[in-house]
């Protein structure tokens, strides 16, 4: 596709036949978002966006009782957005012929000049921003998409027999995954952004079952697994078969070990369940529409308010919390967020004071601060809202073994295995899939059945150390928000932690 020739490829193509990369070409791109914006170019508009995207995913799942699973979806649309008088509109639609692109623009400016008749209660003065251009694209070794399907398959079958072992196994899952995307933004400001983004990723699941109880392990992480910005060689860099069979041996040990106490203990956390506890009750708590009260309905608000940045403490000294969607390889990484801002590295919380909130450029400005580039989508059929970015624990210093001589005695927890936390991201509980105790700042047995919980400012303002950087790790999960739900895709992580004084044996 060449700049000339914006019509004819998609011309009277139905949208589920149309062959992947119809969007490859950034110059075609560019001058089919300029004609978006064209058709939205007129008096009482302040502001239009468009977004056109290209999406591609695979997803396979193996299981012992059903087989293999395999689900290929494409789409391609384009979604605007139109500040008229002050009031949104949006409208998307998939692309079947060139003349969707003006069909979305002139949806998208009548619905905001719908909402401009229908109330006054809420306008918005969106300030200004300078023009950003520029093209990434994620570094890739091996497309995961020039796999072979026999590859895939007999790598999903050597984790199942691997998992699966133990007669005590009665359940076994294997997953790998790969999605690519073209994403095409333009503003009416004179930005022009290209982004081409490739993800893969796999997992291992397995339920044994046996004296009296189920214990499930996972790997690598028990969301889904682990999803990487990156080609196929991280997807064997997992180690998955090797790994399949420890987390299969580890939970029949599970069955026969001893629950784990009830009470107030010392406690190492490793790094994937921290970043679910930074997912819960970090990210989700410092998302500036959150904190104004605009997300209430699906997922909560937050206890913090808006009036926190620079006075409310809400961890340790020893908590210096991150965004940083310029991290390469992560899931959440980006150059520019879906309005446009350049994704830059970001203190939310610094030696336990906040810093910063997640914002988009609306919620940003209702505070009189720029936003840092949290507005995020889940392709062009959704209006852009605040999502946690890539948000990041920041390491100390010292090795595992050295926090565990910090420690004492102890446990050490990781892999979740359920999690609970109130609307105001204030009060939560987590069970972990597996704790060991530590005694004299040694590891020892193995047990079952470990639970914590609190409040958000009572765990943080507990962090007494983190491991250093070479003990970090980081996890791509997905996330739920908004109505119409859409889901959105990010990046956590962090080294094992130490946290005091923990209540522990709280969901029994």
């Amino acid at each position: 596709m060449t700049s000339a020739d914006t019509v004819a490829p998609l011309a009277a193509v139905d949208a589920a036949a149309h062959a992947w990369g119809e969007l490859a070409d950034d110059q075609a791109a560019a001058t089919m978002l300029s004609r978006v914006l064209a058709a939205v170019d007129v008096p009482g508009v302040s502001y239009a966006d468009a977004r056109l995207i290209e999406a591609e995913e695979v997803r396979l799942y193996s299981t012992l009782e059903s087989g293999l699973d395999e689900r290929i979806e494409h789409n391609l649309g384009v979604g605007v957005r139109v500040l008229f008088n002050g009031s949104w509109g949006f409208a998307s639609v998939p692309i079947d012929d060139a003349d969707d692109l003006t069909l979305a623009a002139h949806r998208a400016l009548a619905n905001a000049r719908n909402a401009d008749r229908v109330s006054d209660a809420y306008r918005t003065e969106l300030p200004p921003m300078p023009a950003v251009s520029g093209r990434y694209a994620t570094d890739v070794v091996l497309d995961p998409f020039a796999v072979s399907a026999s590859t895939r398959q007999a790598l999903l079958g050597d984790i199942l027999s691997a998992a699966s072992a133990p007669v005590e196994v009665v359940m076994a899952q294997a997953g790998l995954n790969a999605k690519r995307q073209h994403r095409h933004f333009a503003n009416t400001e004179g930005s022009m952004q290209h982004q081409h983004l490739i993800e893969s990723g796999a997992m291992a699941l397995v339920n044994a079952v046996g004296n009296g109880t189920m214990q499930r392990r996972s790997f690598p992480n028990s969301f889904h697994g682990n999803t990487a910005q990156a080609g196929w060689e991280y997807v064997e860099g997992l180690r998955m078969v090797e790994e399949a069979d420890r987390i299969g041996r580890e939970a029949v040990e599970l069955l026969t070990a001893p629950l784990a106490p009830q009470g107030t203990a010392d406690v190492i956390i490793g790094p994937a369940q921290m970043a679910l506890q930074i997912h819960e009750s970090t990210g989700h708590a410092l998302e500036l529409d959150r904190i104004l009260g605009d997300e209430a309905n699906y997922a909560g608000t937050s206890f913090i308010g808006p009036d926190a940045v620079g006075t409310l403490r809400y961890g340790s000294e020893a908590v210096n919390i991150t965004s940083d969607p310029t991290v390469p390889g992560t899931r959440g990484s980006f150059a520019f967020d879906d309005e446009g801002v350049p994704a830059s590295r970001q203190p939310l919380i610094s030696e336990g004071i906040i810093r910063n909130f997640l914002s988009t450029r609306d919620s940003a400005a209702r505070i009189g601060v720029p936003s840092i580039g949290a507005a995020r989508s889940d392709g062009w059929g959704y209006t852009p809202v605040c999502f946690a970015t890539n948000v990041f624990l920041e390491p100390g210093s010292g090795s595992t073994e050295e926090l565990q001589e910090r420690l004492g005695n102890g446990y050490y927890i990781d892999d979740n295995r359920s999690w609970s936390i109130d609307e105001r991201r204030h009060n939560f509980q987590f069970g972990t899939e597996v704790a060991y105790e530590v005694k004299d700042g040694v590891r020892g047995r193995l047990l079952r059945g470990f639970s914590y919980g609190g409040t958000t400012p009572e765990f943080w303002q507990s962090v007494e150390a983190v491991a250093g950087p070479e003990e970090f790790k980081a996890f791509g999960m997905p996330c739920g928000k908004g109505e119409p739900k859409q889901w959105g895709f990010l990046g956590h992580g962090a080294s094992p932690t130490l946290v005091r004084n923990l209540r522990i044996g709280v969901d029994r």
